[in-house]
């Protein structure tokens, strides 16, 4: 039982961070690049945003602690949203 606590609080934890590092960014950087489909359901996309980190956040544990990551993850993402389809 205790490697399920271990693994649970690295889940939790991983996910809580990603969230306190990478969300402040991801919203500059929409309001700086205009990208209207996700200013105007801004509440929708920080859902599907929390909900898809935590399920692969024990993947994405270099974000936590890698600055360079973080910066090309954030990077990476934001040019994904400015696509047009």
């Amino acid at each position: 039982m205790d490697v399920l606590t271990g693994i649970g609080a690295f889940w939790l934890s991983t996910w809580v961070m990603i969230l306190f590092r990478t969300v402040s960014i991801v919203d500059k950087l929409v309001d700086t690049y205009e990208i209207t489909l996700i200013q105007k359901y801004r509440a929708f996309h920080y859902i599907i945003y929390a909900f898809s980190t935590l399920l692969i956040a024990p993947l994405l544990w270099q974000i936590v602690v890698s600055d360079y990551s973080r910066k090309k993850f954030i990077i990476s993402y934001v040019d994904a949203l400015r696509k047009r389809k």
